[in-house]
């Protein structure tokens, strides 16, 4: 860590402290210590990654900062950087946002921005590990009256592929200037965008209107279609054009629910991915349907998800989920899921869930893939649970059958501590060449306090795709020891 850096994180926090007599100070820090391999480490290596955050709020005025650091044997990934810095100002009818922010317009078909908490990127190329995020450096005024809301935004967009130590103009190499508007009117909303986005001198003008409310207390809709008006005519919808559509109604009937959601996206990644359009794609907890998430293509995709769920008087529930998604890139391309749940209490205290999950991922070439697992928990005694989970799935590559196996036993001790073994099983013809490949890992997770809880890792464990609020990244194999320590104060 420089010097300057060192000198201007404890000038903010001074500052800051000194004004918590006036207004209110609090923060937070993670970090995570990690001795191990990841994939094309040739021997255990050892690195720290920090992130500390400070907030301080006074009447109506908010200020954060963030500073992140990392530290490994790579002298090329190491960085100490003020990641993030911003004011706001919150009053009933006007906010403004300075620094770094989040904003999403509409369902994310012109610009999502996220925060996925506790989830820490390693990427091969760059060996440097970085928080999962993606804000807008910039400005930000929203107006609110009765039923009318406008909000204009100015900023670039990170691009979180790249960790802290790159470059600033590769990690926001997008601009955009925004502005959206909504009225209500009888449980109505009618909103509208138009957005301005700059990428190395390439410029393009897209517009959004959504239509949402409510149908009866019952039925609720939500649409909304975006497009790329500078290349293409507002009417245009052929192959040619760039546009977005999705639309989604819920239906609430007593124990029943049904939701029915449908999307069209073609030519839609908008500069180097500052969209995402709703996935329309079922999010699994289960972590062999999580790893085997189909990813959206904005490019071309075109399908729908069906969902139903049923309350039976008993409480339990059962879930059914259909999703299918068509992409064509040359030859056409048709992802089909369907999934089945049944969740029931076992003696008023046990809780069982039960799935299985049937799924043609062309993209993957998996074909007639068969997924299917147990999860339990068990009351032992007042204060312990014991959880048992087991989860199953075959599917065929290339004419040849492939297994994935995931055992887990746990224990749990109020919310204090928190432990488990987990063990995973492989013949997946991606992974390993022959033969069966094994992980097992442990964790264990101790809560000192309301404040401070520790996370411990050891073992080997199983990377891949993973899913968090609509978002996919990648995680990495990893084997060795991992340390996490978080706290608030």
């Amino acid at each position: 860590m420089t010097k300057i850096v060192k000198n201007s994180i404890c000038l903010v926090v001074i500052v800051l402290a000194s004004f918590n007599v006036f207004g209110q100070f609090n923060g937070t820090n993670l970090v995570e210590y990690q001795f191990g391999e990841a994939p094309n480490d040739v021997n255990a290596i050892s690195s720290i990654y920090d992130r500390f955050v400070a907030n301080f709020n006074y009447k109506s005025f908010r200020s954060d900062v963030t500073l992140e650091q990392f530290y490994s044997e790579y002298d090329g990934s190491n960085y100490t950087n003020i990641s993030q810095f911003s004011v706001q100002y919150n009053s009933d009818k006007i906010q403004v946002k300075l620094g770094n922010f989040y904003e999403t317009i509409g369902r994310g078909t012109l610009l999502h921005s996220f925060q996925i908490p506790g989830a820490i990127l390693e990427d091969l190329s760059y060996r440097s590990r970085h928080y999962f995020n993606r804000d807008i450096l910039g400005a930000s005024v929203k107006f609110q009256s009765n039923n009318f809301m406008t909000k204009v935004l100015y900023g670039s967009p990170l691009n979180y592929v790249f960790p802290p130590n790159q470059n600033s103009n590769l990690r926001r190499s997008d601009t955009i200037a925004a502005l959206y508007s909504e009225y209500t009117y009888k449980n109505q909303t009618l909103g509208a965008a138009i957005m301005h986005h700059s990428n190395s001198g390439n410029e393009k003008l897209f517009s959004m209107i959504t239509l949402s409310g409510s149908i009866s207390p019952k039925i609720s809709y939500y649409t909304e279609v975006s497009k790329n008006i500078k290349n293409n005519s507002i009417n245009d919808f052929s192959d040619a054009a760039s546009y977005a559509i999705y639309s989604g109604v819920n239906i609430s009937l007593n124990n029943i629910g049904i939701s029915a959601e449908y999307k069209n996206y073609n030519n839609f990644l908008i500069g180097s991915g500052i969209n995402e359009p709703p996935a329309l794609v079922k999010e699994h907890t289960y972590r062999l349907l999580n790893r085997s998430t189909h990813v959206p293509q904005p490019l071309n995709e075109s399908g729908y998800q069906l969902e139903a769920f049923y309350t039976m008087p008993n409480l339990s529930v059962l879930t059914l989920n259909h999703t299918k998604a068509i992409n064509k890139f040359g030859q056409k391309f048709t992802f089909n899921e369907y999934f089945l749940e049944y969740d029931f209490m076992l003696k008023d205290k046990h809780d069982i869930k039960l799935f299985i999950d049937y799924a043609e991922d062309p993209f993957k070439l998996e074909e007639n893939r068969i997924s299917t697992g147990l999860y339990s928990e068990w009351k032992a005694g007042k204060n312990s649970t014991i959880r048992t989970d087991y989860e199953f799935q075959h599917f065929d590559r290339l004419n040849e059958g492939n297994v994935n196996q995931v055992l887990s036993v746990g224990y749990a001790y109020k919310s204090k501590i928190i432990g488990s073994i987990v063990a995973e099983h492989s013949t997946d013809n991606y992974l390993v060449n022959s033969g069966s490949k094994y992980w097992l890992g442990a964790n264990l997770k101790y809560k000192l306090n309301n404040k401070h809880s520790f996370q411990l890792f050891a073992g080997e464990r199983r990377g891949g795709p993973a899913c968090n609020a609509g978002v996919c990244y990648e995680v990495l194999d990893f084997k060795g020891v991992e340390l996490r320590v978080t706290s608030r104060f």
